[in-house]
């Protein structure tokens, strides 16, 4: 067993290639044990240091970090993978076979698709959470339980199981705003916490562990409702011309095969986060929000079946089942959404 001052503590790593080539850049993001508590003594403030290595296989990477690095790596306690968009479009299989055969790595790792310069990614400090990897982790468990998750948000292994499967397999954007890395460890004295920073929206789509297109944030939410991974979420519609802001809860979706048909229901409890319309909110009301809501959702629904169709996305997972496996284009499908609305709050009218 090694003592920990021999390890290089890796928090995040990611994976990018160089264009035209097949050479592989990997970081890796090495958790400064000075540097990482809140309050530091001495000159070294930061919480991770970057490293980088250059190879055209992955089972080399190990052996060119020890070029560099001081310490032996240590990727046990990862907590998130971060894999260029330019990458990810070239296949990741081989990737996730060296993961699979090495008894070091682990799948049960977060993993995000950035549309950044990788530089801009791996070499940026973060509010709040010192650590980059463990502030990625922490954000996206936050948005699995804010949207009521049944399992964890989009991991390693998600991908790796995906590959024989007719449904893609949806990941997290991680984006980036700012035109250059947060680099200096005194990032994290501004105020100013969102720019430059991380933002994870949005979706990369992979087939075969391929990635072959993007969806946006109201796709993606609907792609992870409509298969029954999520239970919860936010809508804006428009009712009497005014604007309503809609907390959905208790989601629940059935699904009712026919030889060449699928009908969807979606049963949802809306709660009112925000209500425009200066009147009174009777009974009436609250059978025109579900109303309204219901024919915007389902048009949502449909909209988001056309779109996987026209890019010839089996999104529902039709093909992973016995009804429509070899087949899911020929399926016909319907969607219908009952809703209730609960009242909740303080008062029934609104201040004028």
């Amino acid at each position: 067993m090694k003592d920990i001052n021999e390890l290089a503590m890796v928090d995040m790593a990611s994976v990018d290639i160089v264009p035209g080539t097949n050479r592989l850049v990997a970081y890796y993001q090495v958790i400064n044990p000075t540097g990482s508590a809140s309050r530091q003594t001495g000159p070294a403030k930061a919480s991770v240091y970057t490293y980088y290595v250059s190879e055209e296989s992955p089972g080399r990477f190990n052996e060119e970090t020890r070029k560099i690095m001081s310490r032996m790596l240590f990727t046990q306690h990862i907590q998130c993978y971060v894999f260029t968009e330019r990458f990810a479009r070239t296949g990741m299989v081989d990737l996730f076979n060296y993961l699979e055969l090495n008894p070091d790595r682990r799948t049960n790792v977060y993993v995000v698709v950035t549309d950044a310069p990788i530089r801009n990614i791996m070499e940026s400090f973060t509010p709040l959470d010192r650590v980059p990897g463990r502030n990625l982790r922490m954000l996206m468990d936050l948005q699995a339980k804010s949207a009521g998750f049944t399992r964890k948000l989009t991991q390693v292994k998600d991908i790796v199981a995906g590959i024989p499967l007719s449904r893609p397999t949806v990941i997290p954007m991680l984006h980036y705003h700012g035109k250059r890395p947060a680099s200096l460890s005194d990032r994290v004295e501004y105020i100013q916490a969102s720019d430059p920073g991380f933002e994870i929206s949005d979706g990369a789509v992979f087939v075969h562990a391929k990635m072959v297109g993007k969806i946006d944030q109201s796709m993606k939410k609907l792609y992870f409702v409509l298969n029954g991974d999520a239970r919860k979420g936010v809508e804006s519609i428009v009712v009497n011309g005014s604007i309503v802001d809609l907390e959905l809860r208790d989601i629940k979706v059935k699904r009712k095969w026919g030889p060449s048909r699928l009908r969807i229901t979606v049963h949802v409890k809306l709660r009112g986060l925000f209500n425009e319309q200066k009147k009174h909110l009777s009974g009436r009301n609250l059978n025109e929000i579900e109303r309204s809501f219901n024919e915007a959702y389902k048009k949502k629904a449909e909209e988001f079946i056309r779109f996987g169709r026209e890019k010839d996305w089996d999104l529902l997972g039709i093909g992973d089942v016995k009804q429509g496996r070899g087949r899911w284009r020929d399926f016909d499908v319907s969607i219908e959404v009952k809703s209730m609305a609960v009242l909740i709050g303080n008062t029934r009218t609104p201040y004028q």
